[in-house]
């Protein structure tokens, strides 16, 4: 029986839509738009003009084959850039990093999934490699494809929008996970305000050296820390990428190795030939702060994550740091729902 539009409407009113429940696979959220580039373009070509922070990840297609051969990582370009460029401190180097091939850069083993794939198995994925995007497709010619830990906040966000009747804050109890309770009402008992996510904050005195954080970022396995005064005030967040600019280019050149995981990067410079590790944290930290109160609906904490591209949103108490918000925690949020939706379907 086909439902009626009037029905249809009626169910979104009384919040019966079902929202979490008809997410069946990775083709409901992935974006269809994939920046690709060929496989005959240089580093130079690819960063041009433009501002760094602004690339994504970009699809490498062999300009012969047609195929896809790989990911070229916005962490890779951040690392691969020459800092000196058109300045006095300027080297052989800055110029010919540029003239890279993107080939000797790409990362061949990205995650990859068919359009058929659940988006609980992208989740997986995306919380177990850590990874930032995974393309799908089925072809390696045709790229369907790609899902981000952004789709889930844009989703969890478009919920919010539309189911935007005001409910007063209720906390969700083990027994209701048993119960006839739909998806969506466990999600709205369950994680309403940015309390309700977040993860145990991750702080740097603002005194630290870089080297500190890098170790720090490993040891936590985080992409940023919040960086606090003596006072332990919040003057600032500094992120994997703040990093990895400031730290180009290296002394040594096989540092450039894409394969090299930043954290790792400790222990090569060891030796102590990059200054850059040595200078205290704060004065890298790029990522302006953004703040929100303990008891923000997690949709406050959503728009501001996707609004301003940053990569926490900080959570504090009269100045008293509680927690973070970030991608990773959506991510973590959603598969719980994905997990808990297989099991009622079941």
């Amino acid at each position: 029986m086909v439902q009626s539009v009037i029905d249809l409407f009626n169910q979104l009113a009384r919040n019966e839509f079902g929202f979490f429940a008809r997410l069946k696979s990775v083709t409901e959220l992935m974006t269809t738009q994939v920046p690709v580039i060929s496989s005959e373009v240089t580093l130079g070509d690819v960063v041009g003009r433009k501002d760094p922070s602004t690339l994504n990840s970009l699809a490498v297609i062999d300009s012969a084959k047609g195929d896809l051969i790989g990911l070229l990582k916005h962490s890779t370009i951040l690392r691969c850039l020459p800092r000196y460029l058109n300045t006095l401190k300027e080297s052989d180097r800055d110029r010919s990093i540029l003239t890279t091939n993107v080939c000797d850069l790409v990362s061949r083993q990205s995650p990859s999934l068919s359009p058929s794939a659940t988006l609980l198995e992208a989740l997986e994925i995306l919380v177990r490699q850590d990874c930032e995007q995974i393309l799908i497709y089925d072809d390696p010619h045709q790229i369907k494809g790609m899902i981000t830990p952004g789709s889930f906040a844009r989703a969890m966000l478009l919920y919010y929008r539309v189911f935007q009747q005001q409910q007063p804050l209720q906390r969700l109890r083990l027994v209701d996970l048993d119960s006839e309770l739909s998806l969506d009402e466990i999600f709205c008992r369950g994680a309403q305000t940015a309390r309700d996510v977040m993860s145990a904050p991750v702080a740097i005195a603002s005194r630290e050296p870089v080297a500190t954080a890098i170790t720090m970022m490993r040891d936590n396995r985080v992409r940023f820390l919040v960086v606090q005064d003596d006072n332990n005030q919040i003057v600032g967040v500094v992120s994997q990428n703040d990093i990895l600019v400031a730290l180009q280019p290296p002394v040594r050149p096989s540092l450039l190795d894409h394969k090299c995981a930043l954290p790792a990067m400790v222990d090569l410079l060891a030796s102590g030939q990059e200054a850059t590790l040595s200078e205290p944290v704060t004065s890298i930290a790029k990522s302006r702060v953004i703040t929100v109160a303990p008891t923000s609906l997690l949709s406050e904490a959503l728009s501001r994550l996707i609004e301003t591209e940053r990569d926490v949103v900080v959570v504090q108490n009269e100045k008293q740091l509680l927690g973070t918000v970030s991608l990773s925690d959506v991510v973590r949020v959603f598969r719980t729902l994905m997990r808990l939706q297989t099991i009622k379907a079941n």
